[in-house]
């Protein structure tokens, strides 16, 4: 931002300076009746102008130009600050608190003791007992039955040409065989076997027993409560404050100064037409660079 400030017031100031220059040397100037400020004699042109040289001349003339310079100036800035402060504030906290207290509990306690009891023992005993007994025995036999029995015999017989032939034929017949059986034959007997028999008898003992007796008593607890208590506390909070402060900026200034330059005066050609003033007759002025037309030398 600063490089283009200082451009752009180089600028301004090549332009105002030019502009000067031109005024000197009569750049500008609009036909005002003549170059000088007396009036001249008008005198009727001849048909053909007649041209004499005229020798150029110079003057020193002092002119004023611009030129941009940084300089430093002190302004008025508002300026956005934070603040802290210190803010009270009051906070509830849970603080547990122990205390103790007396309570009645329930205390179990086991009693052992011994009692009398009367139980029951199975004694095994061994005793002579008749039962009956089944033993089998085997006996043999001869059974007599018919089987089929296969058997192959020859047949005479006549075929178609009437000749006598012989073939086998399979003749199934039913004969009689003899074959052996063995049987079973159950024989029940009396017997004294020894039998073991369980006979209860009853005893006398002692066995322990456990009670369980329940009494009260009463003890110290700690019982924990929450108590809810206010405290106070210091917080910072931050303000955002505005003030006006001065601040030392750097600014881009047009300074002007004087130059001395050197202008060309006269320089014109004299013609039959020249009024004398160093102008044209006819009420012509003399013409700078942006004035219209051409010079009076062609």
């Amino acid at each position: 931002m600063k490089k283009f400030l200082a451009t752009a017031c180089l600028t301004a100031a090549a332009l105002f300076g030019l502009a000067q220059v031109s005024e000197a040397n009569g750049l500008f100037r609009r036909n005002r009746g003549g170059c000088c400020d007396t009036p001249c004699a008008s005198a009727p042109c001849a048909s053909a102008p007649v041209h004499h040289a005229v020798e150029q001349k110079f003057e020193e003339r002092k002119v004023t130009r611009y030129k941009a310079v940084m300089v430093e100036r002190v302004v008025d800035v508002v300026e956005c600050k934070r603040v802290n402060r210190d803010v009270k504030f009051e906070y509830t906290v849970c603080v547990p608190v122990t205390t103790q207290e007396k309570r009645k509990v329930a205390h179990f306690e086991t009693v052992s003791k011994e009692v009398d009891y009367v139980y029951t023992v199975m004694v095994p005993k061994t005793v002579q007992k008749k039962v009956q007994c089944t033993t089998y025995q085997c006996v043999r036999e001869n059974i007599v039955e018919k089987v089929p029995v296969c058997r192959t015999v020859c047949v005479n017989y006549v075929d178609e040409c009437g000749r006598c032939c012989v073939r086998r034929e399979r003749v199934t017949t039913m004969e009689e065989v003899t074959r052996c059986v063995v049987k079973r034959v159950p024989i029940v007997t009396e017997q004294v076997v020894n039998v073991t028999v369980c006979e209860p008898v009853q005893h006398k003992g002692k066995k322990t027993v456990c009670d369980v007796v329940r009494s009260e008593k009463e003890v110290l607890v700690n019982v924990c409560r929450v108590e809810h208590q206010k405290r106070e506390g210091v917080r910072t909070v931050c303000d955002i404050v505005t003030e006006k402060v001065k601040r030392k900026v750097q600014v881009c200034e047009m300074q002007p100064y004087e130059e001395t330059i050197r202008v060309a005066i006269g320089g014109h050609c004299a013609s039959s037409c020249d009024d004398g003033c160093g102008g044209r007759g006819h009420g012509h002025a003399r013409r700078g660079i942006f004035s219209r037309g051409g010079s009076c030398c062609h």
